[in-house]
């Protein structure tokens, strides 16, 4: 005989079970349910880190997040190895003081074992020596944008990354202009 705990603890387990796929479009992909948090999480540093590499103006960041066999296709071009893709990311560094920002909600990632596939967007605006994150929003009339804020650079990457050891790198980036 089923206690009221036990039958009260199936009905809520179904309906959870019925709301998350309802929510979710239905069951999540095998890669989905066997990625790892930690290599889910990785990966999202990854990103923040190229990001942060960019902003920062750190070549040995920039440089840390490749593998040796990485190849970069952008611009027109293509770059291969960690020092020919630090170059090529570092080239615009000191033009303006910016920074790189990304809109979190439009990035995608799935892991297949010890190989994921990115998408991101990037954003780069020029700070002119103003901080665009730490302005506060009372300040900005509705609908402007900050007087001394532009964005100069408005991106997208399609990516893989590998898992060598206990470390993601990038191991291809196409970029190209315009969101998604």
């Amino acid at each position: 005989m089923k206690t009221g705990k036990t039958v009260l603890a199936a009905v809520l387990l179904t309906a959870c079970l019925a709301v998350g796929t309802l929510a979710g479009g239905g069951r999540p992909s095998l890669a989905a349910r066997l990625a790892r948090p930690e290599d889910q999480l990785a990966l999202l540093q990854l990103q923040s880190d190229f990001h942060g590499a960019n902003t920062l103006q750190d070549y040995e960041l920039m440089y840390s997040l490749w593998a040796d066999d990485a190849v970069v296709n952008a611009a027109g071009s293509t770059f291969t190895g960690p020092a020919e893709i630090s170059d090529f990311f570092s080239s615009n560094w000191g033009a303006v003081q910016s920074a790189s920002l990304v809109p979190s909600y439009k990035t995608n990632y799935q892991i297949v074992g010890k190989t994921a596939t990115l998408q991101f967007e990037c954003v780069i605006v020029n700070t002119t020596g103003q901080d665009p994150i730490a302005t506060p929003l009372s300040t900005i009339p509705f609908g402007a944008q900050i007087p001394s804020v532009e964005i100069v650079q408005h991106s997208t990457a399609t990516c893989t990354a590998v898992k060598r050891g206990n470390r993601w790198v990038l191991k291809t980036f196409n970029g190209s202009a315009g969101p998604f």
